[in-house]
């Protein structure tokens, strides 16, 4: 009996050194050759950020939009709105006139009290409009390919890597020109890369002049927050947003991975201002007027509705720019900022969009009664965020809905609506409406936004690169 115990147990170990064996070395079975799913296994497991790849140019758009753009452009098929965007680009006031043939760079650029500034003044106005231009001269340079638009873009790069040295000003309003304008500029950089005549020893310095002047500010920000005595809340969303949308492009323009992780983890988890993701949506509701959406309310939207909508506008591009770098990273799933906290950023717009569309025809939504009475507009009480009396500071305790400013057009809707309702098939009829209304949305240089700081402080023009009919 012991002899036949001892038979069998051998057989068994012999049975399963052979199936193990089988398994690890070739992954075959009685089904057949296992490697091909095992491989497969492998690719759809979620990839940290040091696997990041970058693909250029990556400037909100990536080179397979650029190439559909042109070629629909090129052959007639583009719908009207995308046409008409398109001639509105080429005849943009930053893109006319003595942009890219004057030189407009200061040593310093001054957003804010100037006391003790070598301008004197503020003066940030000047790098304000050159980056749009540039930017504007980008986009044109890759869906025509028109030497003129890119020597124009070059000269103004190249104008102010070698003549602005710093950002200042006597108070924190300088951080808001490093965001905003350090991420149009990232961008004009990332666009006219491909142009050959733009030298590599100028490229080179340029990117030097973006980590220096602007992404060492942002940074700066995002740490210390002015090392304020009631934390990073003290700031509102907005100033959080435009810093990590320039150290992130920035990031992107200088292929520095470790950028890119920063903004993915203070964006999605561990940032403690008002532009975290979970601080920046402060409450959930449902749509009063009965459609079942989910609305999320935002950080500013007790604030005034001029701060609100840019701050939506604002963290809509920080998404775009994770998406365009997660096309050549598709198992990153941290670049997909638009699907984090369960597309919150959708909910949050529908929210802005509902509370702050009219009923009218006007293209800037100028015109004709709210969508929504005030008094149905859902809201919960929030805040005071920090203890202060400053504008730029969170002070106070909201507890209803504010209406000043209620209404402000502001482009980037039509991101939205290509991501969340065509590709996603998600429901967002406010933002809809919000973007039919505007379209062709055009940008910073259009009329229906003014050439104040606020016609600036978000990029536009995605009817020309998103729309499809």
């Amino acid at each position: 009996m012991k002899n036949i115990v001892k038979s069998y147990f051998i057989l068994c170990t012999l049975y399963f050194v052979t199936l193990s064996l089988s398994l690890v070395s070739c992954h075959v079975n009685e089904y057949g050759d296992m490697s091909d799913i095992v491989e497969q296994w492998d690719k759809v497991k979620p990839q940290p950020i040091d696997t990041l790849v970058f693909a250029h140019p990556c400037a909100l758009y990536t080179q397979a939009d650029f190439e559909r753009v042109a070629r629909s452009i090129e052959n007639g098929s583009a719908p009207a709105a995308v046409q008409q965007e398109f001639q509105a680009l080429k005849d943009n006031q930053l893109v006319m006139g003595d942009y890219g043939l004057t030189p407009h760079a200061t040593i310093e650029i001054v957003r804010g009290d100037p006391k003790g500034t070598q301008a004197g003044s503020e003066n940030y106005g000047a790098a304000m409009r050159d980056a749009a231009s540039a930017y504007q001269f980008g986009l044109l340079w890759n869906l025509t390919k028109d030497e003129q638009y890119a020597k124009r873009g070059v000269f103004i790069l190249n104008d102010w890597t070698k003549t602005c040295k710093r950002i200042t000003a006597n108070d924190a309003n300088y951080f808001l020109t490093a965001g905003a304008q350090g991420f149009t500029f990232a961008l004009a950089g990332e666009l006219l890369r491909s142009y050959e005549a733009w030298t590599e020893d100028e490229q080179t310095a340029y990117r030097l002049w973006m980590k220096s002047v602007f992404a060492e500010t942002n940074l700066d920000f995002l740490k210390r927050h002015c090392s304020t005595t009631c934390g990073a809340t003290h700031y509102w969303s907005n100033w959080d947003l435009v810093n990590l949308c320039s150290y992130f492009q920035i990031g992107i323009l200088c292929e520095d991975k470790s950028m890119i992780e920063y903004v993915c983890n203070y964006f999605l988890r561990n940032g403690n201002g008002n532009g975290n993701l979970s601080h920046l949506m402060t409450a959930t509701h449902t749509d009063p007027l009965g459609t079942g959406e989910t609305l999320f309310q935002m950080q500013e939207s007790g604030r005034d509705q001029g701060h609100a909508t840019m701050a939506l506008a604002v963290v809509v591009q920080l998404c775009q720019a994770a998406k365009a770098l997660q096309q050549s990273n598709p198992l990153i799933a941290d670049l997909d900022f638009y699907g984090a906290n369960d597309n919150a950023v959708l909910h949050g717009a529908e929210y802005v969009a509902l509370t702050n569309l009219r009923q009218g025809s006007m293209n800037d939504n100028s015109d004709g009664a709210w969508l929504i009475n005030v008094e149905q507009i859902p809201f919960t009480t929030v805040g005071p965020w920090c203890n202060g009396g400053d504008n730029h500071e969170a002070s106070h305790q909201h507890t209803s809905f504010s209406t000043v400013s209620r209404g402000m057009a502001r482009p980037n809707w039509e991101m939205i609506v290509a991501h969340y309702g065509k590709e996603k098939g998600l429901p967002c009829l406010y933002s809809s409406t919000f973007a039919q209304k505007l379209r062709p949305e055009g940008g910073s240089g259009d009329a229906r936004y003014g050439m104040n700081s606020g016609a600036f402080d978000q990029i536009g023009w995605s009817t020309l690169m998103l729309y499809t009919e």
